[in-house]
């Protein structure tokens, strides 16, 4: 069942209209940018086609301090809804912001049943960085999301528990939150090394461009199955984001 509803996420790819031809037209650039935790209390591009904001702290369970400001900020883009991302991980037992053997999850979860543990933590993380952004927006439910998975996050060596922590987080924001639609942000490699390469079938957002011109060309460098609907590359001391 999880299989199937990851399938249904692929097809709304389509709908994750990030900068649509009415709004590219009618706006003076065609670029989006995307902004975190780290860029709390900097200033931020003034002309953005679209903008996605960071509801983490750079882990799973935490908050982006200015994850309202940047919200706003977002909004600036001509007619183009923001789009939000999170931040993923499986550190299995040594978590320390949750509980790893919490039994009020959805799958069950013992020293038995890590992968039920890994679920969870990922379904949870999700309903957790979800109701934050709630919160400070009012907007969660509306709102594409990006689940942010690299290696500098915790991660289990077992890649078959880390695609349980992914599948969590989609599942919630799919299943219980009715988001329009869930993409992953990565690079090929990362991707490799955290999942295995596993083919979800879910939007992509490739990282790993050095300028805009070559942002084109990983148009076709999808690592999960899916269409690459993003490509990232640094602009002016940004995070730019290229529309394929």
């Amino acid at each position: 069942m999880r299989v199937a509803r990851l399938a249904v996420v692929a097809s709304l790819s389509a709908l994750v209209i990030l900068v649509p031809a009415g709004a590219a037209l009618a706006a003076r650039t065609t670029v989006g940018y995307d902004v975190g935790y780290p860029q709390c209390g900097e200033r931020l591009p003034r002309d953005l086609a679209f903008g996605i904001v960071g509801v983490s702290d750079g882990l799973a369970y935490g908050e982006n301090p200015c994850l309202a400001e940047q919200y706003a900020w977002a909004l600036t883009a001509r007619r183009v809804a923001p789009a939000f991302y999170m931040n993923t991980g499986n550190p299995g037992p040594a978590t320390v912001r949750t509980s790893w053997y919490r039994t009020d999850g959805p799958r069950a979860c013992g020293s038995g049943d890590e992968a039920g543990c890994a679920y969870n933590y990922g379904y949870f993380a999700a309903q957790d960085a979800f109701d934050r952004a709630a919160a400070r927006t009012g907007a969660a439910s509306r709102s594409v999301w990006w689940l942010d998975v690299e290696t500098m996050n915790s991660w289990s060596a077992d890649v078959a528990l880390n695609v349980e922590s992914v599948r969590g987080s989609v599942d919630y924001l799919v299943s219980v939150a009715g988001v329009p639609a869930v993409g992953v942000y990565s690079t090929g490699y990362q991707w490799g090394q955290i999942t295995g390469g596993a083919q979800l079938g879910l939007p992509t957002w490739v990282a790993g461009a050095s300028t805009a011109e070559e942002a084109p060309a990983l148009c076709s460098a999808s690592f999960t199955g899916g269409p690459v609907a993003l490509v990232q590359y640094p602009s002016g001391g940004y995070d730019a984001d290229f529309t394929c």
